[in-house]
């Protein structure tokens, strides 16, 4: 438990916005992917931990190849750390330090977010956005730095997926907050982007649900080659489906719920 309320009240609601979101406070980081600024002798421990988790894809999926192997990866380091950070400021109106955490690793996932004890950056919600995109990019690059030696990474499809998994995390972020309508979530979703410099790597569309009510669902850029596994397919969002497609699909998942 956390000395600093508002940090085990925003952990709390997150986990309960987005199953499998865990965030904990430990005293001091746990084995695992320690991420930490400056990281004395983080290099090796987090090397290994990393080709572990590239070793569980590469050998699960080899028919996918590296460009699936390389975002798969990408994408479970990131997507702990982002989805807590634009949580805590859009539905506990906090922003978190990424400066010192550490995400255990075990067949291939993350299973938690370990960070330390701290007070959380409490201002206005432009302010908030502006630190939690300090603590996002110091945190991202790190973990780029670390994973590039251990799989070749394309600097496109990083910037894109980094954007897709924040303007995801505001969709989850609305669950806390009914009063927004769309035109503010696509606002919130901009200025996201241009203070992470993500301009142009993701967006919204507005579409209409078979009943007839309006929704949003991501304008995703980047394609993730789920569908070169050989169980998988393009995902309902993914661009290389034409947008009347991407709808048909993003129906029928929310009718099957």
């Amino acid at each position: 438990m956390a000395a600093n309320r508002a940090l085990d009240d925003m952990l709390r609601l997150a986990a309960r916005l987005v199953p499998g979101l865990r965030g904990v406070v430990a005293a001091r980081p746990a084995q695992g992917l320690v991420h930490t600024r400056p990281a004395p002798q983080g290099g090796e421990s987090n090397r290994a931990a990393l080709e572990a988790m590239l070793d569980y894809w590469s050998r699960t999926y080899p028919e996918a190849g590296r460009p699936y192997w390389s975002l798969r990866c990408w994408g479970i380091l990131i997507w702990q750390p982002l989805y807590l950070s634009v949580i805590g400021v859009h539905a506990s109106r906090v922003s978190l330090s990424l400066r010192d955490i550490a995400q255990p690793i075990a067949d291939g996932w993350t299973h938690a977010v370990h960070l330390r004890d701290h007070e959380p950056a409490q201002d206005d919600t432009h302010a908030l956005i502006a630190h939690a995109a300090r603590e996002i990019a110091s945190c991202s690059e790190q973990m780029q730095d670390e994973l590039m030696p251990v799989i070749r990474l394309n600097p496109a499809s990083v910037r894109g997926t980094q954007a897709d998994v924040v303007l995801a995390a505001l969709l989850a972020a609305r669950k806390a907050r009914p009063e927004w309508s769309d035109a503010q979530v696509e606002e919130h979703g901009r200025q996201w982007l241009a203070a992470l410099g993500l301009q142009g790597h993701s967006g919204y569309f507005a579409f209409s649900r078979t009943d007839g009510a309006r929704a949003l669902a991501l304008e995703r850029r980047t394609c993730c080659y789920h569908y070169r596994r050989r169980d998988g397919e393009l995902c309902s969002t993914c661009p290389r489906l034409d947008k009347h497609e991407r709808i048909v699909r993003l129906n029928a998942q929310h009718e099957t719920g």
